[in-house]
């Protein structure tokens, strides 16, 4: 079913402030511009007919993007070379894959079936060992829409029946036209909407990092059309400092060196006697699966490594002919010298088998960004922190990349001036505004005031303390005195709270010891009919923690895991609040809560207090996309897509509870949310004994291009499963999305300089678009770093509310978090759904863990009895797929005895 968008809200009343936006404008002639699509393919004859090969696709790893970008560059301009299809001054811009612009009509005939071959090839192509062989076609088509069109004309690119269909075709010119010296000049690396500095810090910052990685800064573009001032559209360059973590693909020694970065080896240590213990091979593992390397002797030959052998180098053998032949020697009569044979080799998987290389005959391609999946929280916490700027270095910085692109009015840009396009040096000035802060109520109905320049609060005893009937404190690798001092504290701390507590039962176990012990806890816990306990555990390990949260889904026993070196911190007495923030955790976990929020004024009729409104957040987090061979092997994915969920159906109306389901992987559509949305109703129904007749949904992580499939797809699904419920219940929606997954930026210009907004500042003007209700808003006080407001979009709104009341509401939502007293980021609900989203990622992670060594009792893994036939599999399709239903059902809170409560505070 389709929706009809909820009308654009105008801007709400508040206390007015000047700021500084990333947003530059644009300024341009009344000009004519043509569109056109590219097409090149690669015809190879070969012994079983013609091959052709699409040069405008291939693989998505970061290396082979750039190499695509620069051979698609290579060949258009070869192509212009042979057949001179645009007039003497025409000017053309070109995004280095299917699309082309230029500032006048292009001559078809001569554009279409451009054939290149032989002397006619690229340069690069000449010399390349398979580029070189056979012909190329490039074919330069109008597109079949909207193949004209003015670049100043603005009202027509966004008047559409549906705002969430507009044509983008303007916004990508203006987004290509302000790459094209960057492409052509090759300074920047392009990745989509991201270009990072490619002139090894010529332009901006490379900055060598430990274990083998780099980090390159660049910057974050796009372009929008705005509202503007006074009802006047205006088109804008959105630009942001960006910094990202690269592999190390510059190291003298190349791989050899990379791996000796990683394992913090001396350069120079000889390696014939040494061989690598499991951690170091799971360490180089780690690293080196899945990137893109090449053959020292051979730079046309690069492939993605599929993983590195158990065995080192020396024992590995492989069959040439009729006859069995030492990799080792195979590659030393090849003139490779081998100064590591006792490491592991790098293992491609092709369609005829595994081929193996040694480490020294490989180098790393340029360009490759580290996924988070492949760094430690250490390298994240060291990443995070190198990224993490104030307001006027990055100010500094936005400016800095707007001339390194060649788009300050400064810098001279021929593409620009072409096509009668300029761009503002001062970024637009916006009009923003601050609201109230809420009232946050602690036990006794005692009020504590918001500190509206700290923007915290004062801490009180709890509104709702829990009362914990049986815990246990385990711990491993700590001192046994400092554990029950530890306890002491603690203990204390619960009871001033307001809790009741007992004395904790402390024991001394290892992390591999849990599952068990956990066990007979549960099985207690049935014996006894208690209704839950509680298990704090503390211990030296990195990889405990997604064991004990497994064990908990598994048995249903609350846990909380703290470091050991955290235990030894809180025994000093300057922190107590983090002994304090420990006690938030734990009254949250066990039923309790907190504290209260009262929205302001404008949202008092939809405050949660009065029982009758659900507020529903949920997210989804996609694993990474699965290798290549693996694909290509037909192996089913083990990492599925994880979707969190929170609402407020605990037996308070301000306590968010949750939790989790896997889909399959990659699917950003959310199809449960039918049968989830009644599940949340039945447990909002159990504990309040009513249903709610007005629902809040606020769904987190989506980009513009996903907003039509959250409203006619995803919201369609979560209303019918709603009235659906029960007969006549027909409850009234208020559907809003955020996202921080944006590049806008605001500025507060003070006497000290550029810094940051106040908390509770919103942007709902001038740079918001003008077509539906967009607006900034940040709720929290950066304590490190520039701020970032999350972007909001109302979708539905069948509440009526204003603006005021929306805002006044969702930021309410944002003081519900608990465990901190201050505001955070986004809403509570959407925070708890990422969080929800990443407990089932790393719970599902550990189960595979755990289970990969088990056999049934035929020798088969017992994995293999979670797996289910897929219907219709085609070739190289996996014939097994994870029954992903099951799994979660297993693993997931719904429908046990944690569903009430948030167990993953």
């Amino acid at each position: 079913m389709s929706y009809q968008v909820a009308p654009k809200l105008t801007k709400a009343a508040g206390n007015h402030m000047q700021l500084t936006s990333n947003h530059f404008l644009l300024k341009f002639k009344h000009k004519e511009v043509y569109r056109y699509d590219v097409s090149m393919t690669h015809h190879l004859l070969t012994k079983d007919g013609e091959k052709t090969r699409d040069m405008c696709k291939g693989a998505r790893d970061d290396a082979a993007i750039l190499e695509r970008q620069r051979r698609c560059l290579a060949l258009m301009n070869a192509a212009y070379d042979v057949a001179v299809f645009a007039a003497e001054h025409t000017a053309f811009i070109y995004d280095n894959s299917k699309t082309l612009f230029s500032s006048a009509k292009l001559n078809e005939h001569l554009c279409a079936q451009i054939k290149l071959e032989g002397k006619q090839l690229p340069q690069r192509f000449k010399t390349h060992s398979r580029l070189s062989k056979g012909f190329y076609i490039v074919n330069i088509s109008p597109v079949s829409t909207n193949h004209k069109f003015f670049i100043d004309d603005l009202k027509n690119a966004i008047e559409t029946d549906d705002p969430l269909g507009q044509d983008h075709t303007l916004r990508q010119f203006y987004e290509i036209l302000t790459n094209q010296d960057a492409i052509n000049m090759n300074s920047y690396m392009i990745f989509y909407g991201n270009l990072y500095d490619n002139t090894d810090g010529k332009i901006g910052l490379k900055k060598k990092l430990r274990e083998a990685r780099n980090l390159i800064s660049g910057i974050s573009k796009g372009a929008r059309i705005v509202e503007g001032t006074k009802g006047s559209l205006v088109a804008a360059l959105v630009l942001d400092s960006k910094k990202s973590t690269f592999f190390d693909d510059s190291n003298p020694n190349n791989l050899v060196g990379n791996v000796q970065d990683l394992l913090n080896l001396a350069p120079n240590r000889p390696g014939n006697k040494e061989r690598l213990n499991d951690r170091d091979r799971l360490a180089i593992l780690k690293y080196l699966k899945d990137l893109r390397v090449y053959h020292l002797k051979h730079p046309d030959n690069d492939f993605v490594i599929s993983t590195v052998s158990r065995e080192p180098l020396s024992e590995l053998t492989f069959e040439i002919g009729s006859r069995r032949i030492s990799v080792l020697d195979y590659h030393k009569q090849s003139g490779v010298r081998i100064l590591y044979p006792n490491w592991p080799a790098v293992v491609v998987q092709g369609p005829r088998g595994p081929s193996y290389f040694p480490i020294e005959v490989l180098g790393v391609c340029r360009g490759q960004r580290v996924p988070i999946s492949k760094q430690t929280p250490q390298q994240m916490a060291a990443t995070i922190n190198d990224c993490a700027c104030r307001p006027h270095v990055r100010y500094r910085e936005i400016l800095k990349n707007l001339e390194g692109l060649k788009l300050a009015p400064s810098c001279r840009n021929a593409y620009l001036a072409s096509f009668g396009v300029t761009v503002d040096a001062t970024p637009m000035k916006v009009t923003g505004h601050r609201r109230a802060a809420p009232r946050i109520i602690y036990g006794y109905n005692n009020a504590t005031q918001y500190n509206d320049v700290k923007g915290n609060w004062m801490g009180g005893q709890y509104i709702h303390p829990a009362k914990i009937p049986k815990w246990y404190m385990v711990y491993d690798g700590i001192d046994g005195g400092a554990v029950r001092q530890f306890v002491k504290i603690l203990s204390d701390a619960m009871k001033r709270k307001g809790m009741t507590v007992g004395t904790p039962d402390c024991q001394q176990l290892s992390v591999a010891q849990l599952d068990s012990f956990m066990g007979g806890i549960s099985k207690s816990m049935k014996e006894k009919k208690m209704p839950s306990a509680f298990l704090l555990f503390a211990d030296r390990s990195d990889d405990s923690h997604s064991l004990l949260k497994m064990y908990e889904a598994k048995h249903q026993v609350l846990t909380q895991h703290l470091k050991a070196q955290t235990v030894l911190d809180c025994l000093e007495p300057r922190k107590k609040l983090t002994v304090e923030n420990i006690c938030n955790k734990i009254n949250c976990k066990n039923f309790g809560l907190n504290y209260a929020v009262q929205p302001g004024d404008h949202a008092k009729n939809l405050y949660l207090g009065k029982g009758d409104v659900m507020v529903v957040g949920y997210d989804v987090s996609h694993p990474e996309p699965q290798p290549p061979h693996e694909r290509r092997l037909g192996i089913a994915p083990s990492t599925p897509s994880v979707v969190g969920f929170s609402f407020n159906g605990a037996q308070h109306p301000d306590a968010f509870i949750g939790d989790y389901e896997f889909c399959e992987p990659r699917q950003e559509r959310v199809d449960i949310l039918e049968e989830r949305i009644k599940w949340m109703l039945s447990v909002y129904e159990k504990n309040r004994k009513s249903l709610p007749a007005r629902i809040v949904i606020v769904r987190d992580g989506v980009s513009e291009g996903q907003l039509s499939m959250v409203l006619n797809h995803e919201f369609d699904a979560i209303k019918n499963g709603a009235e659906a419920y029960k007969k006549g219940y027909k409850p009234k929606f208020l559907l809003v999305t955020t996202t921080k997954r944006h590049q806008k930026r605001f500025f507060a210009e003070t006497q000290n300089g550029v810094d940051n907004p106040m908390p509770l500042t919103v942007v709902d003007e001038t740079v918001v678009r003008a077509d539906l209700t967009e607006f900034f808003m940040q709720a929290h006080k950066a304590i490190k770093g520039t701020a970032k407001m999350p972007c909001y979009t109302v979708l539905y709104n069948e509440l009526q509310m204003n603006m005021d009341e929306i805002q006044s509401f969702l930021m309410s939502l944002c003081f519900e978090h608990q465990i901190v007293n201050s505001p955070i980021s986004i809403p509570e609900p959407v925070y708890q759904a990422d969080e929800w989203a990443k407990r089932g990622h790393d719970n599902v992670l550990a189960f595979f863990r755990s289970m990969e060594s088990l056999k049934n009792p035929d020798g088969t893994p017992l994995l293999k009895k979670f797996m289910i036939q897929v219907e219709g599999a085609g070739d190289c399709e996996p014939a097994m797929q994870y029954d992903w239903r099951r799994i979660s059902k297993m693993m997931g809170y719904r429908g046990k005895n944690l569903e009430s409560t948030r167990a993953n505070a």
